[in-house]
């Protein structure tokens, strides 16, 4: 089994209560979508990071797309002007 997504370990214990079930399904959910995570940010399938980290790298990750975005954006638009 892999490693936690982060520290979430000792709160995805059982005890047999609804409530702790939810919290188990809960956790289960969390370390699914980490992992999920993990695997489309550069470099974070090593799985060794917090989640603290993971989603630092993710924000990161997001805000260089977002400049790739706007350059191609302008080079169209640069693009277009030219062939008129």
């Amino acid at each position: 089994m892999p490693p936690p997504a982060s520290n979430h370990g000792a709160a995805c214990k059982n005890s047999g209560s609804n409530k702790e079930r939810r919290r188990m399904r809960r956790c289960v959910e969390v370390r699914r979508k980490m992992e999920a995570l993990r695997r489309l940010v550069p470099g974070g399938g090593g799985g060794e990071d917090s989640g603290e980290e993971l989603l630092f790298r993710a924000a990161d990750y997001i805000a260089r797309l977002q400049v790739q975005v706007k350059v191609m954006q302008l080079m169209v638009d640069v693009l277009e002007q030219t062939k008129d």
